[in-house]
């Protein structure tokens, strides 16, 4: 008797059925393998690969043609470093749908930190024209950062102030427009980004020596110091450290 009942269990998964005392209800497989997705997505989040890959190869066992799962186990690879295997899961990813915006953003992303700046700005300019992407903000730091690595200051900072207008609490982009405008002479403007970066994030060895940078300019020397102080204190073996240790000058201006 348990071997038969064995057997009925075995053959309505096949046919894709549970079964009930009462009746024998439908299993909808594009919702368990979406919902293996969210669990793969999940354990990515929680550094957990081994369980992420294992609910990514069940929706894929489900739909081979899943964009979105491919895309993921390919996140999943580039964190342990099989980059071979990103590549692959990524441009899979993006032949099945062309339209998954967070492939294209991601795979430049992937691109960006393999060296392949040029490539990274043909993919990710195609996830910032989608005007309906959730993170097109940023899409647009990224393709800054990209641009940033081309040495064209021209296009980066049109892509961070196009992030920046999309979402004004991005740290990143708002000290990348700071450390623009400043180089660009617009100190007024670099001071405004600085602020508002610091705002919103903890200090760092490029963010101090940047302010003492603005603040020298400005010829405000209390918090030119404050920051000086702050970067040779936490930060002593950086290079903006090492730079005001060896009294590199920098132009003062009256506003």
């Amino acid at each position: 008797m348990m071997r038969s009942v064995r057997l009925v269990w075995v053959l309505l998964v096949l046919v894709g059925c549970v079964s009930t005392d009462q009746q024998v209800v439908p299993v909808d497989e594009q919702e368990v393998a979406s919902r293996a997705i969210e669990l793969g997505v999940a354990y990515l989040r929680q550094g957990d690969y081994t369980r992420a890959k294992d609910n990514l190869m069940k929706a894929l066992a489900i739909d081979e043609d899943s964009a979105r799962a491919h895309n993921t186990l390919a996140i999943v690879f580039q964190q342990e470093r099989e980059f071979e295997l990103a590549e692959r899961y990524f441009l899979r990813a993006i032949s099945l749908d062309p339209a998954l915006i967070a492939a294209r953003n991601n795979y430049g992303a992937f691109l960006y930190a393999r060296a392949r700046p040029a490539e990274a700005v043909t993919q990710i300019q195609i996830a910032t024209e989608d005007r309906f992407y959730e993170r097109r903000a940023q899409a647009f730091e990224n393709l800054g950062v990209a641009y940033l690595a081309l040495a064209d200051q021209g296009l980066a900072l049109a892509a961070f102030e196009r992030a920046a207008a999309l979402n004004a609490r991005l740290p990143r982009t708002l000290l990348e427009l700071a450390d623009l405008n400043f180089q660009q002479q617009d100190y007024p403007s670099a001071r405004d980004y600085f602020l508002r970066h610091k705002a919103l994030a903890p200090d760092s060895a490029r963010s101090l020596y940047l302010c003492a940078q603005i603040y020298t300019i400005f010829l405000a020397v209390r918090e030119r110091d404050q920051c000086t102080a702050d970067l040779m204190r936490i930060f002593p073996a950086s290079e903006g450290a090492k730079t005001l240790r060896e009294g590199s000058p920098i132009e003062a201006h009256n506003e």
